[in-house]
């Protein structure tokens, strides 16, 4: 058994309370221990920074993050026999193949350890947390207890996928747990009931609401699920053009007018032009889905304006907004017989679907995250909060500017 001294960004359990320090690892019998390459920054670790979180608090210290992907560097001598599954291997006897981790294999990881219930995720009440109790990837070295590997959340990830697109597996896959949660409806029983097909919808008209790195996500699995337009709606041009520089011409893009210091009364006269705005680009229509791939609760309140007359129509909220939605018109759920559906986390076998979309080529996330490389250099200050270009910052725990 190896010891190994590990950089990191630790969380002291209130707001604004981060610090850079050495830890001591060491590789317990039913452990991994990774080497971290890239830990990409969730919106989720920005919210903990700057006004704690309830679920994290009392666990800390704690290091953070928990997209990313590493290279395994030990495997505990009884790693073999963890082969009870638990979570969302509950009821299985894990195979050799999967117990058979070997070093220098790269792996990303599903960070709730959840209970599960007819295959869907219970997200109320897990087992664990990665990041929350369990020591995340803002660290050069990370040890993989027994629980992580016991619910199969340890997942391979094959040469042929480069690091920047494993450590967006886990949102990406969070963006298809939502759309996977949308129900579109495609007929009735001979009762009337209606029957549902979930997924975006096939030759329809997407909406995303938002421009970084999530919502250009978002974009590229509408595509692959079918939708025949896709519609970003973004704050700047300088949004638009980060977008088709990424996306190229795989989307359109509408550039919402910017209201400074603006009343509730203003906000709502500017929604009317962009809703008319998007008629026009639509012919009309409007959309089948639309996204609100941002935490804005005045993103929130345009997406329910969005759904199409036709009827039906399906919005997702991503980004939890921390606050009220002001003025929201329920009217356009009631009278068009939308639905507005969240979602948190996701699946493992959503990860797995993106992983496999990326190995087959069906899917790229080149160039998705920002240009800028932080390292243990930033402070914690600068990595939890910037913008970086407008696209998901990340750390890169072995590299130096100094």
């Amino acid at each position: 058994m190896n010891s190994y001294h590990s950089k990191a960004f630790v969380y002291h359990g209130h707001p604004e309370q981060v610090t850079l320090e050495t830890l001591d690892l060491d590789c317990g019998p039913n452990d991994l221990i990774v080497k971290v390459l890239m830990c990409a920054r969730c919106g989720t670790d920005k919210s903990i920074f700057l006004h704690g979180h309830k679920n994290v608090d009392p666990y800390a210290p704690v290091v953070l993050g928990h997209e990313l992907i590493g290279t395994i560097v030990e495997v505990g001598n009884n790693v073999k026999n963890c082969n009870e599954g638990i979570g969302y291997a509950q009821g299985k006897k894990l195979s050799p193949d999967y117990l058979s981790f070997s070093v220098v294999e790269r792996v990303t990881f599903q960070s709730r350890i959840a209970r599960y219930k007819n295959g869907l995720m219970l997200i109320p009440k897990p087992i664990a947390n990665l990041s929350f109790q369990i020591n995340g990837g803002y660290a050069q070295y990370m040890r993989v207890p027994e629980d992580m590997i016991r619910s199969e959340s340890v997942i391979r990830v094959p040469e042929i996928v480069s690091d920047e697109e494993a450590c967006l597996i886990e949102p990406a896959a969070c963006a298809l747990e939502s759309i996977y949660a949308t129900p579109h409806p495609v007929g009735v029983d001979k009762e009337g009931r209606h029957i549902y097909k979930a997924g975006i919808q096939s030759g329809g008209k997407t909406c995303i609401i938002g421009s970084g790195t999530v919502s250009m996500l978002y974009a590229s699995l509408a595509i692959l699920e079918g939708a025949s337009e896709v519609v970003m709606v973004v704050r700047s041009e300088k949004k638009e053009k980060l977008i088709h520089q990424i996306l190229k011409n795989q989307v359109n893009v509408y550039v919402v007018p910017q209201l400074i210091n603006s009343t509730i009364q203003e906000r709502l006269l500017q929604e009317e032009k962009i809703v008319h705005d998007l008629e026009e680009m639509t012919r009309g229509y409007l959309f089948d889905d639309v996204v609100c791939a941002c935490s804005d609760p005045n993103a929130q309140r345009l997406m329910l304006m969005l759904y199409t007359r036709e009827g039906y129509g399906v919005g997702a909220c991503f980004g939890g907004t921390h606050s009220l939605v002001d003025q929201v018109d329920i009217d356009q759920n009631h009278y068009r017989c939308a639905k507005t559906i969240g979602t948190s986390g996701c699946s493992t076998d959503a990860m797995k679907a993106v992983l496999q979309w990326l190995y087959e080529g069906k899917l790229s996330f080149q160039g998705f995250t920002s240009s800028r490389k932080f390292t243990f250099d930033d402070s914690p200050q600068e990595f939890f909060t910037t913008s970086a270009d407008g696209l998901k910052p990340v750390l890169y725990p072995w590299e130096s500017r100094l």
